[in-house]
């Protein structure tokens, strides 16, 4: 009988290594479980000191499997498909300072919007599309627009007076509001606010 019990104990132990490894839903952990504790119990009734033993064996090895199959599982075939490879953090990040700096290029540019804007949508800038963010008004698609900031991973627009048929015909840049005519911007220079 003492043989049946190591036996029995050895299939456990080796259920727990599977278990690990086949992916079981805990059917192949319970097996285990219970030949171990079958084995403990056969062993007890052999003899005090076998029932000691195989006890002794199992409160050992079950602990140091599960610490050795948790430094070994994670380049089994599962566990690689499981777990995530080390990432370095250049292939988790987005290059902000290069996507900022391209972003930012954008500021006072003008642009189509390539999508009905309500207020975000897609808009052409200088030959590429932007997901942006209208401020405030509607833009239909195929309005003009132009790119009044970039906040963040935002870009927003605002419609352009002025009409643009095809981004060929956009200039490069708007003027600077103060490089502007009074005229221009729409403001009296003889209104007094305090009249």
């Amino acid at each position: 009988m003492i043989y049946w019990a190591f036996l029995l104990l050895a299939i456990g132990l080796l259920a727990v290594v599977l278990e690990l490894f086949v992916p079981s839903a805990g059917v192949l952990g319970i097996t285990a479980g219970i030949l171990i504790v079958i084995s403990v119990v056969l062993g007890f009734m052999e003899s005090v000191s076998s029932g000691v033993i195989l006890l002794t064996v199992a409160i050992v090895t079950i602990p140091g499997l599960l610490a050795l199959m948790v430094k070994v599982w994670p380049y089994t075939p599962l566990g690689k498909r499981i777990l995530l490879k080390d990432l370095k953090p250049e292939d988790v990040l987005p290059n902000y300072t290069e996507n900022k700096a391209q972003k930012e290029r954008l500021e006072g540019q003008l642009g189509i919007a390539q999508t009905k804007m309500l207020p975000s949508g897609i808009v052409m800038v200088d030959g590429e599309k932007f997901d942006a963010v209208s401020e405030g008004f509607a833009v239909e698609a195929g309005d003009s627009v132009r790119v009044i900031s970039v906040r963040g991973n935002h870009v927003y627009v605002e419609p352009y007076r002025g009409e643009v048929d095809t981004p060929d015909e956009l200039p490069p840049r708007d003027l600077d509001i103060l490089s502007r005519p009074i005229e221009e911007l729409g403001i009296d220079p003889l209104d007094n606010p305090l009249d």
